[in-house]
């Protein structure tokens, strides 16, 4: 449990970075003067000039508390750990910088949230951590942003809504990316490099090859097994699919939310997440993936390939971010006798206004550590896991969603046999 009398509710850990500058932004518009808050990093000269700019957005700002803490000093990461109930991770690659952080936010009773997608460091961390977080009722959330959260909050509301709408378990969702627009952080480029390089190569193929990777054992296994890389006709949708990158990562966590859920999604549930398209673009993708994946598994060729990629700290223009958007669809069917059709139940979860890469990925980050650090009692009414190394639909759930909403991010349900009115929404 956490010491009471904690000085901030959230310090922002690589405030510095490109989505560590993001998420201040979001706190200094929206939240300044209503959360306690401090940026923190290892380059003071680098967080007062980031802070002096958040002062021409909001002028009181200049109060915010500047914290200086370098990833692998273990006292200063505890001294920072113990004035604040959440730390807000945003220092990756996680494998390379994160260990510290965590150890420190666990040994301080400290809650913690970050945007990973590095598996093989997730499974480490909860190997290192689980159980004692879990013992002291501290929550380590990893994928807080656009790794994980759309894909897993949605699967949530839609297993939510087929459990207690239509009295059902939930065979299988599909989280489809129906359309996007963007642009790419060197950060997220660093973290997949780091993961392709870990040092064990057979957990680096566990890892991309088994769904249940980040399943606790005593869970069980169910039969769902690797998407392919072929494109596939939904007939729920009535479109083609075609692989998407970020299943790898999302797959997973989806895997373990349902594993820590209080109630289990389904008998077998299973999850497919994939671009939802025609078939020339389902094969373009296909084929894209395919290439890249060559390109970046084989050192010389990666070497080559990252000298024309962005770096740590860089990331797409404003311009980019502010008109970018990002469309999703989670879609599930319910579990039926043999023989009988499920019925289908849609969310539609997007942001249709900014970039699920960065600006998204941001505001996702922040109301995670914010809900952590002040919807404890609801996220304890809600009958979620109180602690342990989690994932966003396990620590936080609908809680989280609510949340989403009010910063204009949607998780509503647009098909279900138990909407009153054809095409009105139902919001979980």
């Amino acid at each position: 449990m956490q010491a009471a009398g904690r000085k901030f509710d959230v310090v922002v850990f690589g405030a510095g970075g490109f989505t560590g500058r993001l998420v201040c932004e979001h706190i200094a518009r929206d939240y300044q003067g209503k959360v306690r808050w401090a940026m923190a990093g290892r380059d003071a000269a680098k967080l007062e000039e980031i802070k002096k700019n958040l002062v021409a957005i909001n002028p009181a700002v200049e109060a915010v508390p500047v914290i200086v803490a370098d990833a692998f000093d273990s006292p200063a990461l505890s001294s920072m750990a113990q004035s604040t109930s959440v730390i807000i991770n945003v220092a990756g690659p996680y494998a390379k910088y994160g260990d510290k952080v965590v150890k420190a936010a666990v040994d301080e009773g400290t809650h913690y949230c970050d945007i990973t997608g590095e598996l093989n460091w997730v499974k480490r961390i909860i190997a290192r951590h689980h159980e004692e977080a879990e013992a002291k009722g501290v929550k380590v959330v990893n994928c807080c942003g656009y790794d994980s959260v759309p894909f897993d909050i949605g699967t949530l509301v839609v297993v939510d809504h087929i459990r207690n709408k239509l009295g059902k378990g939930t065979s299988q969702v599909y989280g489809l990316v129906e359309d996007a627009r963007g642009g790419v952080s060197g950060g997220t480029i660093a973290s997949a490099l780091n993961m392709m390089a870990a040092e064990d190569p057979a957990d680096v193929r566990a890892s991309t090859g088994d769904k249940y990777y980040l399943v606790p054992p005593e869970a069980g296994r169910g039969s769902d097994r690797p998407s392919g890389m072929l494109p596939s006709w939904n007939p729920h949708t009535s479109a083609w699919m075609g692989p998407f990158v970020m299943e790898v990562v999302n797959s997973r966590i989806v895997h373990r939310s349902n594993a820590l859920a209080p109630q289990k999604y389904g008998t077998d549930f299973k999850y497919r997440e994939a671009i939802s398209s025609s078939l020339p673009v389902a094969s373009l993708t296909a084929t894209l993936m395919l290439v890249g994946g060559a390109v970046m598994a084989f050192g010389p060729t990666r070497s080559l390939a990252t000298r024309a990629l962005p770096k740590p700290g860089e990331g797409p223009s404003r311009e980019t971010m502010l008109n970018g958007y990002w469309k999703h669809a989670a879609v599930g069917l319910t579990e039926e006798p043999e023989g009988k059709e499920p019925q289908v139940v849609v969310a539609k979860c997007s942001d249709p206004q900014r970039d699920g890469g960065y600006w998204s990925t941001s505001r996702m980050l922040l109301e995670a550590g914010l809900c952590l650090a002040l919807d404890g009692e609801r996220l304890k009414q809600a009958g979620l896991r109180q602690g342990g190394v989690l994932t966003p639909a396990s620590a936080m759930g609908l809680v989280l969603a609510d949340r989403l909403r009010s910063a204009g991010i949607t998780f509503d349900v647009v098909k279900s046999p138990a909407l009153a009115g054809a095409g009105a929404p139902a919001t979980q």
